[in-house]
């Protein structure tokens, strides 16, 4: 082998390998560009998900709740001797729910 092939060998491995660093660098800062760019595409993504659960959250809290006394089928409850039943016509409209141990009399309507 002669002195010129081995300079022109020893070159171009070096410039292979000079290259190859180059390109090595080169790649990993571009993916640490995209990375950091990801991660504020993702924080920012986060922030907007985050107002937005909030502001339906704050629309629920005002939301107006009926009462316990404005749902259907519910009476309230009455003390003993209260009245607890009206008569309208031949019907008895019932008033409030009469404690334990006593019921609504539908002849004097009042709890007994």
């Amino acid at each position: 082998m002669s002195f010129s092939t081995m300079v022109s060998s020893r070159l171009s491995l070096l410039y292979f390998s000079c290259s190859m660093l180059l390109l090595l660098v080169c790649c990993e800062e571009s993916l640490e560009i995209r990375s950091s760019e990801s991660n504020l595409n993702k924080s920012q993504e986060e922030k907007e998900l985050i107002e937005a659960l909030q502001e339906v959250l704050e629309k629920l809290k005002n939301k107006r709740v009926p009462s316990a006394e404005k749902k259907l089928g519910w009476v309230p409850s009455c003390d003993a001797g209260e009245q607890c039943a009206v008569r309208k016509g031949a019907r008895i409209g019932k008033l409030c729910n009469c404690p334990r141990g006593t019921s609504c009399n539908f002849y004097i309507l009042k709890c007994l």
